[in-house]
């Protein structure tokens, strides 16, 4: 029996890892391929690499569409050739609905593990994805809500919960913070290179009025140490680590960008400002395909209030990002009230462990 897991970011691959592991615990025999970076490789027969084809923006995905495309092509052949049973898809809708459709047609199943945010932009690919999808697995509390109400088939969809709280719950601790600000601009090179120069100098500003706080980047692993001293030249009071959930645990103010980093904040009850910055043509395309959406960040999305505060492309700047920080510091009662609503975002995501539970739904579809 065969598998095909495709993903197309790293916090996708972190829960595709967790995935392999409840699989293999049921099946050691099982082949497991997949498209995936440094994590998978070790536990998979990796097949491609995603960070190939993986960017963010319309600007930035034209620049990778021969690659996209050549990709595509030679996943389809791998899975005529090697009779994959079934294929797992995480995300990375642009690519993995065309491995959908592909797959449907010649009779190999499709779970659609970790859903395209449909109710958030480009809406209409809801019917690609049930039409294409054996299984379902969402893993936001409202996602299932939504299907129905849009006359999906019930039947498709299977909601277990989320396995961030496989991967953090061992690591969450007692939430002490100390005099620490987290940084994190993303984890692709053009994330950082978009939301890295107002994220610092909003860290300068707030070193330069108030005392006593250390200033932490968080560096993805794929970079190293010489690439993020060249984006800190002036901000050399800013340190790197990578020990990123450590961090979470005892920060005390985040400044980070959208994205997972942000509702893996929120188990960590880390108060925060959200910051997202693309490039001009893709913010402008952006607009026109997304659906009528209040919140972009995951803790508000969630919650369906606003807990932390979206600075969103022109509106992101060193003197807004400064200015949440001054709101939230100045007063104390609203930093605990931000921390208490954070906490209870953790308790709608479901009980530990959640991955057994997909993994087993998965499993009985091979």
């Amino acid at each position: 029996m065969s598998i095909l897991i495709a993903l197309g970011e790293k916090s996708a691959e972190n829960y595709a890892s967790l995935l392999v592991d409840k699989l293999k615990n049921i099946n050691p025999e099982l082949y497991i391929y997949s498209i995936c970076g440094n994590l998978l490789e070790k536990k998979t027969k990796k097949i491609a690499d995603y960070r190939d084809i993986s960017v963010i923006g319309f600007k930035e995905a034209m620049s990778i569409v021969g690659k996209a495309l050549k990709l595509l092509k030679q996943v389809k052949r791998f899975i005529l050739d090697n009779n994959i049973d079934l294929i797992v898809l995480i995300d990375f809708p642009e690519f993995n609905i065309k491995l959908a459709r592909f797959a449907k047609k010649h009779n190999v199943k499709v779970v659609y593990y970790i859903n395209p945010k449909v109710w958030a932009w480009r809406s209409y690919r809801i019917h690609a994805l049930f039409k294409y999808s054996d299984v379902i697995i969402p893993i936001l509390p409202f996602e299932k809500s939504f299907f129905s109400i849009k006359g999906m088939d019930k039947n498709k969809i299977f909601y277990f919960g989320h396995p961030i709280i496989d991967l953090l719950h061992n690591k969450v601790g007692t939430h002490k913070k100390q005099n620490l600000i987290l940084i994190m601009p993303g984890s692709r090179k053009i994330e950082i290179e978009n939301n890295a120069p107002v994220m610092f100098e909003a860290a300068k500003k707030i070193n330069d009025n108030f005392s006593g706080f250390e200033f932490v980047w968080v560096l993805p692993d794929e970079f190293d140490s010489e690439y993020a001293a060249d984006i800190l030249k002036g901000f050399e009071f800013i340190s790197i680590k990578r020990n990123v959930y450590d961090l979470m645990d005892s920060a005390y103010f985040g400044i980070l960008k959208s994205g997972t980093t942000t509702l893996e904040a929120a188990i960590f009850a880390l108060p925060m400002v959200v910051v997202y910055k693309l490039s001009k043509i893709s913010y402008f395309l952006g607009k026109i395909l997304i659906n009528n959406v209040r919140f972009i960040s995951l803790p508000n999305v969630i919650s369906g209030k606003m807990i932390v505060k979206e600075l969103i492309e022109d509106n992101a700047n060193a003197d807004t990002i400064y200015d949440e920080f001054v709101r939230i510091h100045s007063n104390k009662t609203l930093y605990n009230n931000i921390k208490n609503d954070l906490m209870n975002i953790a308790y709608s995501l479901g009980e530990y462990p959640v991955t057994d539970k997909i993994a087993k739904k998965i499993y009985s579809m091979v």
